[in-house]
């Protein structure tokens, strides 16, 4: 199950009813809360890992850019958190970017 590109909504809310009933169901964070992600000045961009070091850095945006990892992970960490709570088995992907 996949979800299109900005979706609206929280993450962890569009996989919570799915996970109870689709088997081997994968979740992937691109980003943080879409709320969260908004608000900021630069918000996260898959674009972003295309983009050449030194143009991020003459942009700026070099410096904004761990406050949107750390938002990733607190999503992908809510998400973790609320399949916890409905006592939903998953497997975190510890080797995904190796």
């Amino acid at each position: 199950m996949s979800f299109p590109s900005g979706a609206v909504g929280k993450p962890a809310a569009r996989v919570r009813p799915a996970a109870a009933r689709v088997p081997n169901i994968a979740a992937k964070h691109e980003g943080g809360d879409p709320e969260i992600d908004a608000a900021h000045e630069h918000p996260s961009d898959i674009l972003d890992y295309f983009r050449e070091k030194a143009e991020v850095i003459a942009s700026g945006d070099w410096e904004r850019m761990p406050l949107n990892f750390m938002d990733k992970v607190a999503a992908c960490n809510t998400t973790a958190r609320a399949l916890t709570e409905r006592r939903l088995g998953f497997v975190a992907a510890r080797n995904l970017h190796l």
